[in-house]
């Protein structure tokens, strides 16, 4: 018994490595799309990100880009380091959600739950601390 089925009773050798079928390969390399589209709130808020971005008002490495300052000037200092902290996760995100709609030519399911998951971040944090960043 070689080390291989030690680790993996199931694995067979001879069927190590083989051709992949073209059409499987090509299913699988496609990328899943959104399947039920984008609710009208988060293609709006999805609009004015990518709006924002290509207008260079956000600058997708100056987390700072995001903070809106008439607000932000007014917090404590401890509530300023919570908004710069999130304003670097929210950029990384924005950036990821940029990256992924110049790649393709439709919007993923991926882009979709990741504008989801950044406007409910967002409103949650608007929530508790005003209207903080400018998207």
């Amino acid at each position: 018994m070689d080390d291989s089925t030690k680790i993996n009773p199931l694995y067979d050798p001879s069927t190590d490595n083989q051709e992949i079928n073209p059409k499987v390969q090509e299913m699988i390399n496609k990328p899943m799309s959104a399947q039920g589209g984008f609710s009208a709130e988060d293609k709006t808020f999805l609009d004015m990100l990518m709006k924002m971005v290509d207008g260079k008002q956000i600058d997708l490495y100056k987390p700072e880009s995001l903070i809106n300052h008439t607000v932000y000037d007014k917090i404590s200092d401890a509530d300023k380091g919570k908004a710069d902290l999130n304003a670097i996760n929210m950029l990384a995100r924005i950036r990821d959600i940029y990256s992924l709609l110049k790649s393709n030519s439709e919007p993923t399911f991926q882009v979709q739950n990741m504008v989801m998951d950044l406007r409910y971040k967002k409103e949650q944090l608007e929530k508790i601390g005003g209207d903080l960043f400018i998207i």
